[in-house]
Parts: structure tokens; C-alpha cells; sequence
């Protein structure tokens, strides 16, 4: 029997981003087929770090077939904590080929998907838990040094110690026992005994400045110790077992008790400078490029340099990457870990919390770090610090996230700012997006609604303004902004014009995200204009762009446009698909920059007759829309409620939501946002066109506007279903027989071929059918497969 190869990947909290992760264990994967060049250029693929999973699945399906078998195991996993590892892994780890087996080893929670996984493959869970001894387990141990425990004693060791070997062992080498129970420090005593009072002086020293850093190598351990045999010296301390482990990456980490032991000793020791060896540390990872673990040491050693360097290499690596990939970076090492006194005087830090604030969907503190920025431009010590930065180009953009000022109004403002660029007009912008990723320009950093009642001066107010800065960016700006805002006002033609005009600005340099933008905004003015081919061919042929161009970061807000064009339609099995996507969560508190994600998931749910989930979901999509003052995203919000009350029962309560939509919105005669819902909103606005028609009616909706709504609506439920279709349908309930010979029939087996199959009569098995058929109001095969679909019956087939 072949031994078992191991593949061993040590995971950290530097690991925990979706990207560095899977990067990681593709490596691991990789590692047993070295020449497998197929797999290598799939890792090597600059779109890797865009969708990290889709390339693992790719990576696997090149796995060649292998004799060998191997075990996979995932260290230290309580580490990772990103919900969008947690879950996708089991969905990766099912594509291992049979040959691997799994071992996750874990001292924190196990999710119930990985435990369902372990389950189901040929994978082991190892957690303190199981590793642990048992009461029984102690009392056999103690008998060896013919000491005779009883239960009580026993169970106090167990509680003492968690079940630790090393507890164990440590009390157990103790004397007298009652006394070293009441002693919460007997594991450090242990050490201090057994390891720590054997060392000299001189390299107790040694030990504690490595203990600043989570992992070493040879060659640091050496820069930071002055020790000339560095690599001897570690490996004497694993095999004198001093609580040190090799990982496969030729580094060395204590284990986690043993490093809190030695920074407890470090902090007794004023003498050690432990800022400078967290700097070194830093400036250790800074020069390997490795910009997040360098990012880690600088914000503990409190150096605003090292800091604001690191920023600006991490945002210039991540500027056409994933905002979802860098925000999670800030969120795990940087959020919580500095001073707010250090980041009120540190201009490069007021920009990068107040755009982790803005994406993040907290409003108030977005705020709050732009008033900070906009003091900083009236302080000299400031203002001289922002210059010599070359920050201005990356304030200018932060500003755009102040909600609280409409965009034309910014551009007046700007001129104020203008003075202070350089002459030269190159100025450096630490935004790690321009559009945040967002599909639909009038609705991206900006909800544009505001600028229809003066539309064009409006907009040549921002090109005036911001043209002579960024040139390109703002005309696709503009113009993008003008067609979508004639597609809300229903004035197709001119938005399909516009956006043509668009359209020939676009060039092989224009950024992706803006190229993103024309292409979604297009689909849906094209679909509007009954072009559903040529809609679905736009969508189709972006798709394929993303795939094979560094702009795979895109594609959930590229797949929530295209999954509610046919959630129009109440397509069940897009909703079931949508809801099944990896990215696709419900964060607390809602997070800004997947506000249309959210959108999706809620008409989803609707489709899906979840109306729990819709309701709750809603509920906080007004919230997060109202407190980023987003007139258009809460209006798209209320319009889905309404849809929701009026299909539940509570139609006053729809007609009243629906009626306050329309009163916020006439003034701009936005017309698409409500009408493009279709069947579903229009016996709402028919109640409502009734209510206005009446000649005593004396209230704020203007008839004329509403009736340009509801034909608008009423042309659009000729096309598509709407996404309460299937809402109120009643639920169909199968028999097992039933949903046995549905399966069959979806397989395409005739009553005949059924009848061999099961070993029923001919007879049983149209009595069958018949019962099938009046269940679903279908006479025929093809059409009960079709309706089972449409209902959501397929998925629970046995």
C-alpha cells in the first residue's frame, strides 16, 4: 500500500482574505503535481485574484489522474473567519479528486457546512475537543505515576486544563497536587521550570525578541537575534520539543501558548524595545513585498510612514481589483487596531476610514472622516503634510462619498479645492475603485436623481469642474449619467442615442469598471426598447469579457443585472441559482457597496415566496438607502414593498408605500424605476389611477404623471410576468410515488419505459400521471416538467 503523501497548508489571519486564501491552497494542491503546467497557469493568471474560487474549480478540473494518495491538511483553520471562505471551501473541497483526503485541525467553531461536508468525504475533524482527554482518560494517565485520582480530582484537572496534554503533563510533574489546582498559572510555571531556567541569560534574550513576530524564517530569526547559525538553532528547539513547529513554507511558529508565554516575559522587560522590533518586522515584509504583513507590524509599531506606504503600494495593487477584496484586507488588519487620535491626525488615514466607512454602509462615521479631511485642508501643519503626500487627487474623490451635498453642488465646491493641485494637474487617487464596482452610473458613488430638473447644465457644471483632471473619465462619466437618467424618465430613444455616444469614447486603456457601466446600462435600455435579444446578447458578450480579462471582480454585480432581468419573468431556478451564489449574504449590518446584490436577493426571495426573508431584507435596505440619502434606491426599495403588501393582503398599506414612491418622485417625472416592474405594480397603480381620476380628489399625485407611469407598467407586464407571478400560486404537495414518476418524466421515460423500470402495472403508473397532471394543471409530459420547474419542484426530487 502506497504511504500517504502529506500536503500541509498553515493557515493565519493574513490568510483569511478570499484571494490569499485560495491562492494558498492552490499552491498546496499544485505542490503534488509540480509539472502540471496546465495547473500552474491558472494560478499564474492575473484574473486569479478577481475570482479566486471560479479559478480553483478550474485548477482542480485540471488535476491529472495520480496513483498517489494524499492528505490535505488545513492548519490552524479557527484563523479563518471570511464568511465567503467559510462558504465556498466545502463546495471547493468536494472537487478534490478521491485520492485526497482532509484534514481540517481547528481550535475555534466549525461551521455546520464543513461539518456536513466532513460527512459526506473522506475528511476528518480535529479540534481541541477531540484532541482533549477525558476525566477516564486522566485518571489511567495519573495511575502511571502511581498516583490514584478520584472522580472529583479528576474532573477539577479536566476544568483546570481543558483537556491539554501539555496541562496534563504540566500538573501531573507537580506537587502538591490540591495546591497547584488553585494555581491558574501552572502551565507558565511548567515552562519556567522545564524550558525557560535551563536557557542562560544570554539566550532567553535571544527568545524574546523573536517573539514579537507570528513566524519566522532562518534568515530573519538571524537579522533579529545577531545569531550566526540561525537555522541550527531552530531546529535544536523542535527537537529539544520547546513548543515550535517547521510549517512548509521553511518557516517556524511557536505554538500559540508558548508565544503568549514569551511576550508575557517580553513585556517584563522595559530594556527591549519592542516598537523597533515590531518596525523591523515591518520593514522585513516591506522589502519581500508583502504589503499586508508589512501593513500588520507598521500599525503595531505605530509608524504613520510605514503605514501610509503601504497603503498606497496595497491601493495601487488593488485600484482595478475586487473593492470587496480590499475591504476586507482594512476590516481584518487594519479597523480596531489604530488609535481614532492617530487617525484624526493623519490625512492618508482620514481617506482610507472614511472609504472603508462609505463601503462598509456606516454613514455616520463616513462623515465624520470627511469633516475631519475637510479641516485638514484649512490647517497649514495639514495641508503641508497633503501636498507633500501628493493626497489631493485621492481627497477629491473621497468627497464624492459626502452624501449629504448633491453632485453638481460638489463641483462647485471642488473649484475651491482646485487651487491647491499641482500645475501639473498629476495627482495620485487612492479611491480602490471609481464606481465602487456599481453596474449603473447615475446609481453608483452618486444617486444622480437630483440632477434631472437641469440636466444638461447640471452635468457640463461637472464636466467644467473635473474635466481638466480627469478628462476621459468624466465625459463616459457624464454621458453614461445622461442615458441612465433618460431611461428613468422612459425617454428610450434619447438614452439609446446617448449611450452610443458613449460608446465610442470607450478605448483598449479605459478602465474596465467604466466599460462595465455602458455595457449594463445599454442591456437594460435596449431591453426596455423590446431588443431582448440584442439585451441578452450585451450581457452575453460582457460575460465573456470578464472571463478572460482582469475584471472577474465584477461579476457579482454583473450577475445581480442580469439575474433580475429574469427574475421579471419569476424564474424560479434563477433565483434558486442566485441565492446559491458564493458571494451572495445577508451582512449585518447591510454593507453599501452590494446595496444591488441586495436588490436581487430580495425580488429572489419574492420569486421564491419567501416573504419573511423579503420583508426583513427590505426593512434594512430602507434603512441603509435612507441614511446614504439615495432618492432612487429607496424609492426601488418601497416599490417592492408595496409589491409585497399589495401580494400578502395588506393592499392599503401597498397603496399608501406606492402612493409616497410617486409623490418623491414626480418632481423628476421618473418614470422606468416603478413601471419596469410590470405586472406586478400594476394593479397598485390602477387602484391608485382610480383614486386620482375622482373628481373630488385634492391630494399631491398628479394624475397626468401617474397615468404616464401605469402605461409605461402596463407595457411592460405585455413582456414579462412580473416577480409576484408564482407568489400566491398554492403550494403543489407530491406523494413519493408522485415525485418519483415526475423524475422519471423529467428524464424523458415514456409511461411504457416506466412501467419496466419500476415492475408497477401499466394501469399504477397512468393512475399515477393522471394524479401528477391535476395536481399541476397540465395535460401533457413536457408541460408538467415545465410547471415543476416554474414552481420549484425539481430541486426536492428523490
Amino acid at each position: 500500500m502506497t504511504k500517504q503523501k502529506v500536503v500541509w497548508i498553515g493557515l493565519d489571519k493574513y490568510d483569511n482574505a478570499l484571494a490569499s486564501f485560495y491562492n494558498l491552497f492552490c499552491t498546496g494542491i499544485i505542490s503534488t503535481q509540480p509539472d502540471n503546467y496546465h495547473m500552474q497557469n491558472v494560478l499564474l493568471s492575473n484574473t486569479f485574484n478577481a475570482t479566486p474560487v471560479d479559478h480553483t474549480i478550474n485548477l482542480l478540473s485540471k488535476y491529472a489522474h495520480s496513483e498517489n494518495s494524499y492528505t490535505l491538511i488545513l492548519d490552524d483553520f479557527h484563523t479563518i473567519t471570511n464568511p465567503e471562505i467559510i462558504e465556498t471551501l466545502p463546495y471547493i473541497l468536494t472537487r478534490l479528486p478521491y485520492s485526497f483526503t482532509t484534514l481540517i485541525l481547528s481550535r475555534g467553531q466549525i461551521f455546520d457546512n464543513l461539518i456536513d461536508f466532513i460527512k459526506k468525504r473522506n475528511a476528518e475533524l480535529i479540534t481541541t475537543e477531540q484532541l482533549a482527554f477525558s476525566a477516564t482518560e486522566i485518571q489511567k494517565y495519573y495511575r502511571h505515576f502511581d498516583y490514584q485520582l478520584n472522580q472529583e480530582q479528576a474532573q477539577m484537572i479536566l476544568k483546570k486544563t481543558d483537556g491539554w496534554a501539555i496541562g496534563i503533563v504540566a500538573l501531573s510533574v507537580s506537587n502538591p497536587l490540591e495546591k497547584i489546582l488553585t494555581n491558574d498559572q501552572f502551565i507558565n510555571d511548567y515552562i519556567t521550570c522545564n524550558i525557560w531556567n535551563k536557557w542562560s541569560p544570554e539566550f532567553q534574550q535571544t527568545m524574546l525578541v523573536t517573539a514579537v513576530p507570528d513566524e519566522l524564517d532562518p534568515e530573519f530569526f538571524g537579522f533579529l537575534t545577531g545569531q550566526t547559525k540561525p537555522a541550527e538553532i531552530l531546529e535544536q528547539l523542535i527537537h529539544q520539543n520547546a513548543f515550535i513547529i517547521r510549517t512548509p513554507k521553511n518557516t517556524y511558529r511557536y505554538y500559540h501558548f508558548f508565544l503568549a508565554f514569551l511576550r508575557t516575559k517580553l513585556a517584563e522587560h522595559p530594556h527591549i524595545d519592542v516598537r523597533s522590533l515590531n518596525l523591523m518586522t515591518a520593514d522585513h515584509y516591506f522589502e519581500r513585498q508583502d504589503f499586508f504583513s508589512a501593513l500588520d507590524y507598521y500599525i503595531r509599531a505605530e509608524h504613520l510612514d510605514g503605514i501610509n506606504r503601504s497603503f498606497y503600494l496595497l491601493n495601487t495593487l488593488f485600484m482595478d481589483y475586487s473593492v470587496a477584496e480590499w475591504l476586507y484586507q482594512f476590516t481584518n488588519l487594519v479597523q480596531d487596531h489604530l488609535s481614532e487620535d492617530v487617525i484624526q491626525n493623519d490625512p492618508p488615514l482620514l481617506v482610507e476610514y472614511a472609504w472603508a466607512n462609505f463601503l462598509n454602509g456606516n454613514a455616520e462615521a463616513t462623515l465624520r472622516y470627511i469633516d475631519r479631511i475637510n479641516a485638514c485642508l484649512t490647517e497649514a501643519e495639514h495641508l503641508a503634510t497633503i501636498r507633500e503626500s501628493n493626497l489631493l487627487g485621492s481627497i477629491s474623490i473621497i468627497r464624492f462619498a459626502d452624501f449629504r451635498q448633491d453632485i453638481w453642488t460638489y463641483a462647485m465646491d471642488f473649484s475651491k479645492l482646485a487651487h491647491l493641485l499641482p500645475e501639473d494637474h498629476a495627482v495620485k487617487l487612492y479611491s480602490p475603485s471609481i464606481t465602487q464596482n456599481f453596474p449603473i452610473m447615475h446609481r453608483s458613488i452618486f444617486d444622480c436623481l437630483e440632477i434631472i430638473p437641469d440636466l444638461d447644465n447640471r452635468l457640463q457644471l461637472i464636466k467644467d469642474a473635473f474635466g481638466l483632471f480627469f478628462p476621459q473619465d468624466v465625459d463616459l462619466f457624464c454621458l453614461c449619467v445622461k442615458a441612465g437618467l433618460y431611461y428613468e424618465l422612459n425617454n428610450l430613444e434619447s438614452a439609446y442615442k446617448t449611450i452610443g455616444l458613449t460608446q465610442k469614447l470607450l478605448k483598449k486603456d479605459t478602465r474596465f469598471e467604466m466599460q462595465f457601466c455602458v455595457s449594463m446600462i445599454l442591456s437594460l435600455i435596449l431591453n426596455a426598447m423590446d431588443k431582448k435579444c440584442a439585451s441578452e446578447s450585451t450581457r452575453k458578450n460582457f460575460s465573456l469579457q470578464i472571463q478572460t480579462t482582469n475584471g472577474q471582480y465584477l461579476y457579482p454585480n454583473f450577475s445581480a443585472i442580469d439575474i433580475k432581468q429574469r427574475l421579471w419573468d419569476a424564474d424560479r431556478n434563477a433565483a434558486q441559482l442566485w441565492l446559491e451564489e458564493s458571494f451572495v449574504t445577508i451582512d449585518q449590518p447591510l454593507r453599501f457597496y452590494k446595496i444591488y446584490q441586495y436588490f436581487t436577493t430580495a425580488r429572489a426571495y419574492i420569486v421564491l415566496s419567501k416573504k419573511a426573508e423579503a420583508q426583513k431584507l427590505l426593512k434594512q435596505l430602507k434603512k441603509l438607502s435612507a441614511d446614504y440619502h439615495r432618492p432612487l434606491d429607496l424609492a426601488e426599495t418601497n416599490i417592492l414593498k408595496a409589491i409585497l403588501e399589495w401580494s400578502t393582503g395588506s393592499k392599503k398599506m401597498a397603496l399608501q408605500t406606492l402612493e409616497d414612491v410617486l409623490i418623491a418622485l414626480q418632481p423628476y417625472r421618473a418614470i422606468r424605476i416603478i413601471a419596469e416592474e410590470g405586472a406586478s405594480v400594476l394593479p397598485i397603480l390602477k387602484k391608485l389611477t382610480t383614486k386620482t381620476s375622482q373628481p373630488d380628489y385634492q391630494g399631491p399625485l398628479e394624475p397626468h404623471y401617474l397615468k404616464q407611469v401605469y402605461l409605461c407598467a402596463y407595457q411592460v407586464s405585455k413582456k414579462h410576468l412580473g416577480i409576484t407571478a408564482h407568489l400566491n400560486e398554492q403550494s403543489v404537495k407530491l406523494s413519493k410515488q408522485q415525485k418519483y414518476i415526475l423524475a422519471l418524466l423529467v428524464e424523458g421515460y415514456s409511461p411504457a419505459e416506466i412501467v419496466n423500470l419500476t415492475g408497477r402495472t401499466i394501469n399504477t403508473v397512468k393512475s399515477h400521471i393522471k394524479i401528477l397532471y391535476l395536481k399541476l394543471d397540465v395535460h401533457n409530459a413536457a408541460d408538467a416538467v415545465l410547471k415543476a420547474q416554474q414552481l420549484g419542484l425539481l430541486e426536492s426530487l428523490i
